[in-house]
Protein backbone atom coordinates (compact mmCIF):
# COMPACT_ATOMS: atom_id res chain seq x y z
CA UNK A 1 0.00 0.00 0.00
CA UNK A 2 1.26 3.40 -0.93
CA UNK A 3 -0.26 6.62 1.63
CA UNK A 4 0.54 9.71 -0.69
CA UNK A 5 -1.66 12.70 -0.81
CA UNK A 6 -0.27 13.72 -4.06
CA UNK A 7 -1.26 10.88 -7.11
CA UNK A 8 1.31 12.07 -9.30
CA UNK A 9 4.01 10.97 -6.37
CA UNK A 10 1.79 8.22 -5.64
CA UNK A 11 2.15 7.22 -9.47
CA UNK A 12 5.78 7.31 -8.91
CA UNK A 13 6.40 5.26 -6.58
CA UNK A 14 3.54 2.82 -7.15
CA UNK A 15 5.55 2.07 -11.27
CA UNK A 16 8.66 0.44 -9.96
CA UNK A 17 7.04 -1.85 -7.78
CA UNK A 18 4.38 -2.74 -10.68
CA UNK A 19 7.42 -3.47 -13.06
CA UNK A 20 8.58 -5.89 -10.52
CA UNK A 21 5.54 -7.41 -10.28
CA UNK A 22 4.53 -6.50 -6.77
CA UNK A 23 0.36 -5.67 -6.20
CA UNK A 24 0.03 -1.78 -5.33
CA UNK A 25 -2.99 -0.08 -3.64
CA UNK A 26 -2.91 3.70 -3.31
CA UNK A 27 -4.38 5.45 -0.51
CA UNK A 28 -4.62 9.47 -0.95
CA UNK A 29 -5.55 10.35 2.49
CA UNK A 30 -5.33 8.67 5.85
CA UNK A 31 -8.94 7.61 5.88
CA UNK A 32 -8.30 5.40 2.61
CA UNK A 33 -5.22 3.71 4.40
CA UNK A 34 -7.45 2.92 7.05
CA UNK A 35 -10.44 1.54 4.70
CA UNK A 36 -7.69 -0.55 2.68
CA UNK A 37 -6.31 -1.95 5.69
CA UNK A 38 -10.00 -2.85 6.97
CA UNK A 39 -11.04 -4.45 3.57
CA UNK A 40 -7.50 -6.09 2.19
CA UNK A 41 -4.66 -7.96 3.13
CA UNK A 42 -1.97 -5.49 2.90
CA UNK A 43 1.77 -6.41 3.57
CA UNK A 44 3.63 -3.38 3.53
CA UNK A 45 3.22 0.08 3.06
CA UNK A 46 4.86 2.84 1.80
CA UNK A 47 4.36 6.22 3.57
CA UNK A 48 5.30 9.67 3.21
CA UNK A 49 5.58 11.54 6.56
CA UNK A 50 4.28 14.87 5.53
CA UNK A 51 0.29 13.88 4.58
CA UNK A 52 -1.95 16.84 4.24
CA UNK A 53 -4.25 17.34 6.83
CA UNK A 54 -3.19 14.35 9.08
CA UNK A 55 -0.65 12.85 10.94
CA UNK A 56 1.26 9.50 10.18
CA UNK A 57 1.17 8.22 14.27
CA UNK A 58 -2.57 6.16 14.09
CA UNK A 59 -2.06 5.19 10.93
CA UNK A 60 2.01 3.60 11.71
CA UNK A 61 0.40 2.31 15.53
CA UNK A 62 -2.10 0.54 13.24
CA UNK A 63 0.38 -1.05 11.14
CA UNK A 64 2.62 -1.90 14.04
CA UNK A 65 -0.18 -3.54 15.73
CA UNK A 66 -1.10 -5.67 12.46
CA UNK A 67 2.53 -6.79 12.13
CA UNK A 68 2.79 -4.86 8.74
CA UNK A 69 6.35 -3.62 8.27
CA UNK A 70 6.23 0.05 6.78
CA UNK A 71 8.83 2.79 5.14
CA UNK A 72 8.56 7.03 4.99
CA UNK A 73 9.41 8.12 1.48
CA UNK A 74 9.47 11.83 2.58
CA UNK A 75 11.13 14.82 1.63
CA UNK A 76 11.44 15.30 5.19
CA UNK A 77 14.74 14.89 6.85
CA UNK A 78 15.60 11.31 8.21
CA UNK A 79 16.79 13.21 11.39
CA UNK A 80 12.91 15.02 11.51
CA UNK A 81 11.16 11.23 10.63
CA UNK A 82 13.08 9.51 13.39
CA UNK A 83 12.44 12.47 16.11
CA UNK A 84 8.78 10.94 15.94
CA UNK A 85 9.60 7.42 15.34
CA UNK A 86 13.10 6.08 16.27
CA UNK A 87 12.90 3.12 14.96
CA UNK A 88 11.45 3.35 11.36
CA UNK A 89 12.73 3.12 8.10
CA UNK A 90 13.45 6.35 5.94
CA UNK A 91 14.01 6.82 2.13
CA UNK A 92 14.72 10.25 1.11
CA UNK A 93 12.99 11.93 -1.70
CA UNK A 94 14.31 12.05 -4.93
CA UNK A 95 15.11 8.26 -4.63
CA UNK A 96 16.12 5.93 -7.47
CA UNK A 97 13.76 2.88 -8.66
CA UNK A 98 16.63 0.67 -7.46
CA UNK A 99 16.37 2.23 -4.01
CA UNK A 100 12.82 1.60 -3.55
CA UNK A 101 12.94 -2.05 -4.27
CA UNK A 102 15.52 -2.38 -2.39
CA UNK A 103 13.68 -1.26 0.72
CA UNK A 104 10.50 -3.32 -0.57
CA UNK A 105 12.65 -6.42 -0.98
CA UNK A 106 14.17 -5.76 2.46
CA UNK A 107 10.82 -5.29 4.36
CA UNK A 108 8.63 -7.91 2.16
CA UNK A 109 9.82 -11.52 1.10
CA UNK A 110 10.08 -11.81 -2.84
CA UNK A 111 7.34 -14.58 -2.80
CA UNK A 112 4.52 -14.94 -5.12
CA UNK A 113 1.99 -14.60 -2.37
CA UNK A 114 3.03 -10.63 -2.14
CA UNK A 115 3.31 -10.51 -5.93
CA UNK A 116 0.88 -10.62 -8.23
CA UNK A 117 -0.10 -13.39 -10.03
Amino acid sequence: MVVETNYLIASVIEAPLLGAGYRVTIATDIDEAFALLAEQRIHLAVIDFRLQHAEPEGLVARLRQEGIPFVFCTAASVEEVCEHFPDARVMPKPFSDQDLLAAVAGLVPATSAYQAE
